[in-house]
């Protein structure tokens, strides 16, 4: 859904555009610090999809990472990278949302 103000010249060209979209939350996943995917639902004709990574865990004080997230069509896919070069760094369970906009 979009809001905001639109002004046009005479013409109908587009003089003044103060819109934003709004955006929808079409669900969660949680990864139990695991690779993993999912399959989305599909989304309404001209959105585009988003995603956001909340930690379920103390990263800063735990060390955990977060994982990588790649979206192709449907598929929604994560996996986790990080150094093993130390110690304490563990992947930590995340729930990653999604939806459009």
């Amino acid at each position: 859904m979009s809001t905001g103000f639109l002004a046009f010249k005479e013409d109908g060209t587009v003089m003044t555009d103060m819109t934003v979209f709004i955006s929808q939350t079409m669900g969660s996943v949680d990864t139990n610090g695991a690779n993993g995917s999912a399959t989305l639902p599909s989304l309404p004709p001209g959105k585009s999809r988003f995603y956001m990574i909340v930690a379920l865990v103390d990263l800063n004080r735990e060390r955990g990472k977060k994982p990588g997230v790649t979206i192709s069509g449907n598929a929604m896919t994560w996996a986790y990278s990080y150094s093993t070069n130390g110690w304490g760094y563990f992947s930590a369970n995340c729930r990653i949302f999604y939806g459009y906009y």
